[in-house]
């Protein structure tokens, strides 16, 4: 993968694999803007389930000339390490593991004294919502795309991902695509949607993908939100129907202090345009003008 095309010329790149307490290895990409000016925040960009880096390139290319970009890959992805001589079975892929590995990469690789703010999409908003709530080294602010508070499987494949093996990730993946294409996505008005997903899905680990997906099942981040004081931007989109409306507006109503930013399309929100929206947040401090809702 050639990194160079997610940064402008002048930003230096580095990749590598942080160790997390668990044994477990996870890819990160450093991006080092030419003139890093430590008064302006770190953006930690946690991306979705199975979402894969080129569907962030216009985002990471806009951000990157002015502001330091710690993007991570989260352990169900396929680009996470195994230790030799365990499987995948050996280790938790739930999503309280993955608030543990945020945490412990935070306080690896990001200074003390340096602020920094939190940015996602869909599951890695989720992940980031969790992180929020234990309270620990809180971020400046967090830019959440399309969390998703709850996941609802349909009953198909509730009951046929518990009885398949790994090995047959073939047919699993064939219904995913299919519930997505048929329950989920405006396929008529966002068809770079449908082959976002499509390609990701069929990049995917079985093996990491399967326990995680279990996982997902009966997960619910409603009851944490009480616990959130930082100021969250919601971003959803107009034509997205993956992201469920209602969740978004209750998590507006339970989150302490959040505010919502409505785009065009699902396309959009992976696009400069929403890169424009965190800069212009991060750069006038605009989260700090979030009023909190309780007394």
């Amino acid at each position: 993968m050639e990194l160079s095309e997610y940064a402008g010329q002048s930003t230096r790149i580095n990749d590598f694999y942080i160790h997390v307490s668990d044994g477990i290895q996870l890819y990160c990409i450093d991006f080092i803007p030419k003139h890093d000016n430590v008064s302006k925040p770190i953006i930690f960009f946690v991306a979705g389930w199975l979402s894969h880096i080129s569907g962030w390139k216009d985002v990471l290319r806009s951000l990157t000339d002015e502001y330091h970009v710690i993007y991570i890959e989260t352990r169900e992805k396929i680009s996470s390490k195994i230790p030799d001589g365990k499987s995948c079975t050996d280790f938790s892929f739930n999503v309280m593991r993955m608030v543990l590995d945020l945490h412990e990469v935070i306080q690896q690789i990001i200074p003390k004294k340096r602020t920094f703010v939190m940015a996602g999409s869909s599951l890695g908003s989720s992940v980031i919502l969790e992180y929020l709530a234990m309270r620990t080294r809180e971020p400046e602010c967090a830019l959440l795309i399309g969390p998703i508070p709850v996941f609802r499987f349909p009953p198909i494949l509730g009951d046929i991902v518990p009885n398949l093996p790994p090995s047959w990730y073939n047919v699993l993946k064939k219904l995913v695509i299919w519930y997505l294409k048929t329950f989920r996505l405006n396929t008529r008005k966002e068809k770079e949607q449908l082959i976002k997903y499509t390609n990701t899905i069929n990049a995917a680990d079985p093996y990491k993908l399967k326990p995680n997906a279990l996982s997902l099942k009966n997960y619910s981040l409603w009851d944490k939100l009480a616990f959130i004081e930082t100021p969250c931007y919601i971003f959803g989109a107009k034509t997205d129907t993956l992201h469920a409306t209602e969740d978004i507006k209750r998590l507006l109503q339970e989150l302490n202090r959040a505010d919502y930013i409505e785009c065009e399309s699902n396309k959009e929100t992976h696009s400069a345009i929403v890169a424009l929206y965190f800069i212009n947040i991060l750069k006038n401090k605009l989260y700090k003008k979030i009023k909190a809702k309780k007394p």
